[in-house]
């Protein structure tokens, strides 16, 4: 499938190998019709936004280990570590280009200051934004990375949850009333 541009070429194998055998063609186009559009404008919510500044200031230097995992569990079996070398690669860069300096990476690093903030109270304003833009140069493409496969993985489950929604019809859940 040739949908996403060659920049995201392991990105595809990765969805791919995620959807396997789950969505017939016309979810598969529609999937990776709204993953682009993701990729394209990237959004978050402040309570995502919240939860990745939660993570990174409670896990500090292991949070870059965190983000590898969390992307090495997504992968099919047959990547390499060579492979995931080069999907991480692939990832910071396009954060670095297509992220930085339009909107979100302001958005966490707010969100930064904000936590550090609430875990020091007695921390100045500036002392706090100083310790969260210390933590720019690595912490935040992390931070990015974690949010873009977290919408992604998102975005398949709901397509599989839709998949499976059209093979079970007839068959409702039904909910007693309790006296």
């Amino acid at each position: 499938m040739a949908n996403l541009t060659k920049q995201h070429l392991f990105l595809e194998k990765l969805i791919d190998y995620q959807i396997k055998g789950n969505l017939n063609e016309e979810q598969a186009k529609s999937l990776y019709a709204i993953i682009d559009s993701f990729l394209k404008e990237p959004d978050a919510s402040d309570y995502t936004l919240e939860a990745i500044a939660v993570r990174i200031v409670k896990m500090g230097v292991d949070y870059e280990a965190y983000v590898s995992a969390l992307i090495f569990k997504t992968l099919p079996d047959e990547f390499t570590k060579k492979e995931l070398v080069k999907l991480e690669e692939e990832f910071y860069h396009y954060i670095e280009k297509e992220l930085y300096g339009k909107g979100l990476d302001k958005r966490i690093t707010a969100q930064l200051i904000e936590q550090i903030s609430r875990q020091n109270p007695g921390l100045s304003n500036n002392m706090a934004e100083k310790k969260a833009m210390g933590n720019w140069g690595w912490l935040l493409p992390h931070a990015l990375t974690q949010l873009v496969i977290d919408r992604i993985i998102e975005a398949i489950d709901n397509a599989k949850v839709e998949a499976n929604r059209g093979k079970k019809k007839g068959r409702k859940i039904r909910i007693k009333k309790m006296d």
